[in-house]
């Protein structure tokens, strides 16, 4: 059994996370792009392995004020730790979390348990995987924008 036990920044709410985007819909607002480069910083200082197979969450929000929910918390998180701490978050097939309150030190403590490690060379692979893809949904949104815009 493999664990990544982490702590980090409280995430930025859910509501912020997302901006729309003319003609792409949704994409990460600026202070998710920020968040997700400070974990990715984090998980790299740490010498974070990607975890692959099923996996196990646990997970401690220590949240700033007493508002929002854990659930918006968990989402945030898990897109920011993907490609990371795991290939997928849809590898996670167990996850439980506690909402708990800490003003003065506002943060998410993560458990991260899987069987085996992605090797280097996976992770690599599965980021490159998803940078085309999402390259390959750009490329069909634009397409279809324009055929639109000749009708």
């Amino acid at each position: 059994m493999t664990q990544i036990r982490l702590t980090l920044p409280y995430p930025p709410s859910a509501n912020t996370y997302w901006k729309p985007a003319r003609g792409r819909g949704l994409v990460p607002s600026n202070e998710a792009l920020r968040y997700k480069a400070t974990i990715t910083q984090l998980a790299k200082l740490k010498g974070v392995q990607p975890l692959k197979g099923p996996v196990r969450l646990t997970l401690w929000a220590y949240r700033p004020r007493r508002v929002g929910d854990l659930d918006n918390v968990r989402k945030v998180l898990l897109d920011a730790l993907q490609g990371w701490a795991f290939l997928d978050d849809g590898q996670v097939s167990e996850d439980h979390g506690y909402r708990l309150d800490d003003a003065q030190a506002p943060r998410v403590e993560v458990l991260l348990e899987a069987d085996a490690v992605a090797t280097p060379e996976e992770a690599q692979a599965h980021r490159q995987a998803r940078a085309e893809r999402a390259a390959k949904a750009r490329a069909t949104r634009n397409r279809n924008r324009l055929q639109k815009q000749r009708q």
